[in-house]
């Protein structure tokens, strides 16, 4: 069996721990045995990255910790959990920031996967604590991922606010332009209905009266069609305006 590539050449691992780790990460997961402790964990998934790349951090029976992280040494499940701290230090700033639809989306895509794999590095770190009571790094490290996750799910609750406050914006500027367009077609089709008499006697009848009313001067004739006209357009108006009659109230048959 091919051994894992996550382990370091120098790494003197029980050959049961390299079985049970298998080749690739896989889930966040403790494995134990004879004094023992392997913790894996994953690093800070990016957006649309299927396959996750995991971290190996060895507790040997005299209680000395050796991690795969270069250069960190017995520090690095710490200097692990504080670049997940940074990460939502970077990701808080972006939900503050946030002034669109988009924006949220894009900040909500980098925050689902982190928020699981926070979950998931909490439950690990509690399962390896329940393994090693007495070890006060481990306690302290579980307490920092506890932390992270509980930070993890608030930072994701922010986002999806400010999501949705920002859709609930945009449909309130939508209806609002939408009343506007509505009043205005409204304000021309009064216009129309108030003119439309008016400008349907003109047509009909023309702008020479002499020939409709030849016994009336011109001016009487022009007055005459003007206020007829008006008082059409008056009272088309009102039929266009006047509100909606309701329907009778129906009576309920328990009431008989």
């Amino acid at each position: 069996m091919k051994s894992c590539p996550m382990i370091p050449a120098d790494w003197d691992l029980p050959a049961v721990l390299r079985i049970r780790l298998g080749y690739g990460p896989g889930r966040q997961r403790v494995l134990e045995n004879e004094g023992h402790l392997l913790i894996v964990l994953h690093e800070i998934p990016q957006h649309h990255q299927y396959e996750r790349v995991g971290r190996l951090f060895w507790r040997l029976p005299d209680g000395t910790w050796r991690s795969s992280l270069p250069g960190a040494g017995a520090k690095g499940l710490e200097q692990h959990l504080q670049e997940y701290a940074k990460a939502f230090d970077r990701l808080h700033e972006a939900v503050d920031d946030a002034r669109n639809s988009e924006t949220c989306f894009r900040v909500l895509g980098q925050l689902s996967p982190i928020v699981r794999t926070t979950r998931n590095m909490y439950s690990t770190l509690q399962e390896a604590r329940k393994l090693r009571t007495d070890d006060e790094d481990l306690i302290n490290w579980r307490d920092m991922a506890y932390e992270l996750s509980r930070r993890a799910e608030l930072l994701k609750g922010d986002a999806e606010t400010t999501l949705n406050f920002e859709v609930a914006h945009q449909a309130e500027l939508q209806a609002e332009s939408s009343h506007q367009m509505a009043a205005s077609a409204h304000r021309l089709n009064v216009l129309a209905a108030f003119f439309f008499p008016l400008a349907t006697l003109s047509s009909v009848l023309g702008a020479n009266l002499l020939h409709v009313f030849p016994t009336m001067s011109g001016k009487s004739a022009l007055a005459m069609m003007l206020v007829v006209g008006l008082v059409l357009g008056s009272a088309l108006t009102y039929l266009v305006t006047r509100p909606a009659t309701r329907p009778g109230k129906r009576r309920d048959p328990r009431d008989q």
